[in-house]
């Protein structure tokens, strides 16, 4: 994990005014809303022996929480057969979403394996090392954007704020791209439609 004071150099070549804590804020926010929207730090479960209507928490990490479940797979039929292809689960049939972090199973399973997308929580003051070591320059242009934003303060500057803004938007679509290239999971599951036919 990297501390968000690894982005402030990036910050103060720009802005001159706010305080480290209002830019620390900023850059927080900055941090969740890319990885909100580009996806790009994940992470996997894998649990054993699932219990119908038992929930089990996605991520357990008191530094980042669950944004989005990438895909569920019961691997149940390889416990007894490594040549068995493992089954996608659907939401709402194969187990119920009780919010972005919690699920519960509606059947018992003996091994499923989870991919979910992460992002910081609200109360850290460190972010995935991604941000720092690939993205740096696009968490900050957003960090910027909020600064820049701030209505009656003496660094207040709609236009640049548009400018950064519209780095920012393009450096977490370019991370999505980034996180779908890299990663044989994809967020997007068009599921099979199942008729019964009298």
């Amino acid at each position: 994990m990297a501390s968000l004071d690894v982005f402030l150099p990036a910050l103060r070549r720009h802005i001159n005014g706010p305080l480290e804590i209002m830019m620390r804020q900023s850059l927080l926010e900055s941090a969740i809303t890319f990885c909100r929207e580009s996806l790009i730090v994940r992470d996997s479960l894998q649990v054993e022996d699932a219990i119908p209507g038992a929930t089990i928490a996605l991520t357990e990490s008191t530094l980042v929480k669950c944004v989005k479940r990438l895909r569920v797979i019961d691997l149940t039929g390889q416990l007894s057969n490594p040549d068995i292809t493992p089954l996608v689960l659907d939401a709402g049939v194969d187990f119920t979403v009780i919010s972005a972090n919690h699920i519960a199973f509606t059947k018992p399973l003996g091994r499923v394996h989870i991919d979910v997308a992460v992002e910081p929580r609200r109360s850290v003051s460190e972010v995935p090392d991604v941000l720092a070591d690939d993205y740096l320059d696009v968490v900050a242009a957003g960090a910027l954007n909020d600064l820049f934003m701030m209505p009656g303060k003496p660094w207040s500057d709609p236009q640049r704020a548009a400018f950064f803004n519209a780095q920012f938007v393009e450096g977490y679509r370019r991370a999505y791209r980034d996180a779908l290239d890299n990663s044989p999971v994809t967020s997007f599951h068009n599921p099979v439609r199942k008729h019964e036919f009298f």
